[in-house]
């Protein structure tokens, strides 16, 4: 994300249904990358383990063989809840504005 885009959103929450669409899109574009092209795998390999800490996103959402309904299926099963947690602890929405 460019920095004063981060910077305007503060600790804001973006709206769930438009931001939620276009980034599960770009990660199953990524996933098809990591599943396609074995220079893109083994750079995916040597960093997980590192940075990817949740144990769904390693077992089910990385895993070979998923769907694009999967994939998203999978994002929207594990990261709505954490999204609407952080609304019912008092986390605004983002008024995002060019």
């Amino acid at each position: 994300m460019d920095s004063s885009l981060n910077a305007s959103k503060s600790s804001h929450l973006p709206k769930w249904d438009p931001y939620f669409a276009r980034f599960a899109g770009n990660q199953y574009m990524l996933y098809e990358m990591i599943q396609s092209n074995s220079h893109i795998r083994k750079l995916y390999e040597g960093c997980y383990r590192d940075n990817l800490h949740s144990l769904w996103a390693q077992r089910e959402l990385y895993r070979p063989g998923n769907t694009k309904e999967e994939f998203v299926s999978i994002l929207q099963k594990n990261m709505k809840p954490i999204y609407d947690s952080a609304w019912r602890q008092g986390y605004e929405i983002w008024q995002f504005s060019m």
